[in-house]
């Protein structure tokens, strides 16, 4: 797997997308033989579009069958039906804690703060913000790098606000790269619900994804672990992102 996502790197790097998409369709049988159905699938589609785009009609039509096998019927996302996102939950740590020691007063003035300096990340990096629940945002995004680089630049704000103002709370922030169903301006679905178990695993200052979305990632990454998300029977392999 790492053999190939550094492939996908260097192929990337000089401009060969049909060799990037056959990577990723090999990626995807890497995935698939290690239980992660669905980063599998969604390497698959990646590499199903390029094919598209590039007319390599046999390589099309082959990948579609591989999608067709692993129960994925649609290659194509549709307006108003499933697309691939990568969802970021971020969640302010112990914030009723925060309240009773600071005062609503004082603590009405840091989350204007926090929630400037978040919409602000999340509007750089082409983000839709999706729900915003007391301290917390619930976001999407078209491609998992740029998702990974908003949480990044989101725990570095947040640090540097610290060392030149003495204080910012603590944070959590989730990623994970899913197919969902849009609904007006929501989003639904089993992958939702493990994007926001994603981030309640995650601690305060820390940037966890599932091991897929980080694939390939210019940063650090921990070693993967596995979980078990509440709610969800399969376990799911998550990395810590270095952002400092």
């Amino acid at each position: 797997m790492r053999e190939l996502c550094a492939a996908l790197v260097l192929w990337r790097e000089i401009a060969a997308p049909y060799d990037e998409a056959e990577a990723r369709v090999g990626l995807a049988s890497a995935y698939q033989a290690g239980g992660d159905t669905e980063g599998g699938v969604l390497e698959l589609r990646a590499a199903h579009a390029t094919f598209a785009r590039l007319g390599a009609a046999l390589d099309e039509r082959h990948v579609a069958r591989l999608l067709a096998e692993a129960g994925d019927t649609g290659a194509q996302p549709t307006a108003g039906g499933s697309a691939t996102r990568t969802f970021m939950f971020t969640d302010i740590v112990k914030s009723t804690d925060l309240v009773a020691a600071m005062g609503d007063e004082a603590w009405n003035e840091v989350l204007r703060w926090h929630d400037q300096a978040l919409r602000g990340l999340f509007a750089r990096h082409a983000g839709e913000e999706i729900g915003h629940a007391g301290d917390g945002f619930f976001v999407s995004f078209e491609q998992p790098d740029r998702a990974i680089e908003c949480a990044v630049l989101i725990q570095r704000t947040l640090a540097d606000h610290r060392r030149n103002h003495g204080f910012a709370p603590q944070v959590r922030v989730g990623l994970h790269q899913t197919a969902a169903t849009r609904v007006g301006v929501d989003y639904r679905g089993k992958g939702i619900h493990e994007a926001a178990r994603i981030a309640a695993e995650a601690q305060g200052g820390e940037v966890l994804a599932s091991w897929h979305t980080v694939q390939p990632c210019k940063f650090a990454t921990s070693e993967p672990r596995e979980v078990s998300l509440k709610g969800i029977a399969e376990p799911v392999q998550v990395v810590s992102i270095s952002w400092r």
